[in-house]
């Protein structure tokens, strides 16, 4: 997925490529302009996961309505997500290398520090 602000337009593509244009930019509570840096999907929960910048946007797969927004999860930009097995935490990495973890649900960040091994 890609965004291109200046043309106002969402690209998604997989196997197929689509283009969706839009008149109106993006709502700031529930999306943004950024760039986006990372996509997953929980096939548990059935909702997407999208990243762009410092922030997480999560949004329901099957009607596409907004669900809850992490904000300003790091000082710098969230290059990698993952899920535990049970879809309920969602593990978060910065560029520089900080790692945390939220409750999906909830949204509560749930250690404050993984630190690295040597």
């Amino acid at each position: 997925m890609r965004v291109v602000p200046k043309h106002r337009r969402l690209i998604v593509g997989s196997r197929i490529f689509k283009v969706y244009e839009y008149k109106q930019p993006f709502i700031p509570t529930t999306s943004n302009d950024n760039q986006i840096l990372c996509a997953l999907f929980s096939d548990i929960r059935f909702e997407l996961y999208i990243s762009g910048a410092n922030t997480v946007m999560v949004w329901n797969a099957r009607n596409g309505k907004p669900v809850r927004v992490f904000k300003n999860c790091f000082e710098s930009d969230i290059t990698c997500m993952a899920l535990d097995k049970d879809h309920r935490k969602l593990i978060l990495g910065s560029s520089r290398g900080e790692i945390k973890v939220f409750d999906v649900l909830s949204g509560v960040w749930i250690r404050p520090y993984l630190e690295g091994h040597a």
